[in-house]
């Protein structure tokens, strides 16, 4: 199915027919606007990526560019060599037989730095959510990020419980008290 929306509030899905066959996972296709070219940056989309799915426990990954330096061998430093030895092989092989001529030896081939553009898919969101990772291993400061990161509130929370429910349903939670009551609560 393909899911359509031109940001207006509205959208709808329909059966894709024809495009891409994804077994799994779910593939999103953006079109920018003109002004809006800041959003395709590296850096600004891992910042997006980071922001809004802190704590989603499924991998996000990104196609980016990197570039590699590469040692490369002077092929044509190489090929120069090759003929000059050419020629004092023929110049030793006229007529002096008694001469013996050394090779030169661990000549080490000359190489250049040559940079490579490659292609990596890099995982954006590493962080395990924190109410899948062991309460000792969470620090106060995460819960309150993530508490203000949900709620909206500026403060931290007053409390909070992180816990693990057992029975037919196992399911891990925390569960946080706010400073003050919201303002819409009856």
């Amino acid at each position: 199915y393909r899911w359509e929306s031109n940001a207006g509030g509205t959208f709808t899905v329909v059966p894709d027919e024809g495009g891409e066959r994804m077994t799994r996972g779910t593939k999103i296709t953006l079109h920018m606007k003109e002004d809006q070219q800041e959003y395709l940056e590296e850096r600004r989309l891992k910042d997006l990526v980071k922001k809004h799915s802190e704590f989603i426990g499924f991998p996000i990954e990104l196609l980016i560019e990197k570039t590699q330096d590469k040692e490369v061998s002077d092929s044509d430093e190489e090929d120069e060599k090759k003929d000059e030895d050419k020629k004092d092989e023929d110049k030793t092989d006229d007529g002096d037989e008694g001469e013996v001529t050394e090779e030169k030896e661990d000549e080490k081939p000359k190489t250049k730095s040559v940079d490579k553009t490659i292609w990596d898919w890099t995982l954006v969101n590493g962080n395990k959510p924190i109410w899948t990772r062991k309460s000792a291993e969470v620090e106060d400061d995460e819960y309150n990020q993530f508490y203000k990161s949900f709620s909206k509130d500026s403060e931290d929370p007053i409390a909070r419980v992180h816990f693990t429910a057992e029975g037919e349903v196992t399911f891990k939670s925390i569960l946080f008290i706010p400073k003050t009551s919201p303002v819409d609560f009856n």
